[in-house]
């Protein structure tokens, strides 16, 4: 686990954010709803060249999403990245990201589903904190609860230090496993997490509070994501486990049956593990910071996870 973090400056009002479309292309109406909800936080944008470009299943080319990307990371105007949509295409141009520019001049970047292979990544490669977070064309251009859009508003607003994720909704949380830690909270979406192992793009998960949410996934295909991450050492070294949103068909019988693996999975470290945690394709979707370190307790009374 890397100990080198870097978490960029919070935005403020007035400043310019990028919103990218590395993955399936956009709805343009949805765009227009997801902006006003951005300029009504005091932001000014750049839509990114490609963001009208509908190639079958992805926004364009690998080329013109990747250029698009990277023109935004070495532009200095630009102190955030907002993407736009998940789908699919993040994993094509991995290879190809400016990761050097994330370093030299961090920004906030925001983003969940697919862009879960592009947040892995940034930690991997340079310990780049993100946000998962509501995408701009998807849960921002529909009606926000006021929760999702109170910890999305702070999460890019504010200083990460001391950032609460357990304040308003604990009484909601299915506590499956007592226990304290700290660690990197690492995580997103399973299919991609999972999609990673094995590449030079995955991090090292030893030491970390795992975070998992999916949408869409029958339990049979749960299973052997959840094995597969079994077999590749992921259960062995990991601190606590968050089970988020598991939305869309078979959500029931999923959720059940993610909960039965992680608890088998993590018998011999006995880590802490919560479940109905709100984050993932369904609203309320609380703004987790990937990579930073967090602790986490749960206890009879209580649960506490916080950004240390």
């Amino acid at each position: 686990m890397r100990s080198n973090r870097i978490i960029p400056n919070p935005l403020s009002k007035g400043d310019i954010v990028g919103i990218a479309a590395v993955s399936g292309p956009i709805n343009p109406a949805d765009l227009k709803k997801g902006i006003s909800f951005i300029e009504a936080m005091g932001l000014k944008f750049k839509l990114s060249d490609n963001i009208y470009v509908s190639a079958d299943y992805l926004a364009g080319s690998d080329e013109q999403r990747v250029k698009s990307l990277n023109d935004f990371l070495i532009d200095p105007e630009i102190r955030g990245v907002i993407f736009a949509r998940g789908g699919y295409g993040v994993m094509r141009v991995l290879p190809r990201i400016n990761f050097e520019a994330m370093t030299t001049d961090p920004k906030i970047m925001l983003g969940m589903s697919d862009l879960t292979a592009l947040s892995m990544a940034a930690f991997k490669r340079c310990g780049l904190v993100t946000i998962a977070g509501p995408m701009l064309a998807v849960q921002m251009a529909n009606e926000m609860d006021g929760i999702t859009s109170d910890y999305l508003i702070k999460a890019l607003t504010q200083p990460l230090q001391q950032y609460d994720m357990m304040l308003k909704f604990q009484s909601e949380i299915t506590k499956l496993r007592h226990g304290k830690t700290r660690g990197a909270l690492l995580g997103g979406c399973l299919s991609l997490i999972v999609s990673l192992l094995g590449t030079p793009f995955c991090p090292d998960f030893s030491r970390s509070v795992l975070f998992i949410e999916e949408v869409n996934e029958p339990p049979y295909k749960i299973d052997r994501m959840l094995t597969q991450m079994k077999l590749a050492g992921i259960f062995a070294n990991i601190r606590g486990v968050i089970i988020g949103h598991f939305s869309g068909n078979c959500s029931d019988t999923a959720r059940s049956t993610v909960e039965k693996i992680v608890l088998e999975y993590t018998t011999a470290n006995a880590v802490p593990v919560i479940s109905h945690y709100p984050h993932g394709h369904e609203l309320p979707n609380i703004s987790l910071p990937v990579g930073a370190e967090v602790e986490f307790m749960v206890s009879e009374k209580d649960i506490i996870l916080r950004v240390v």
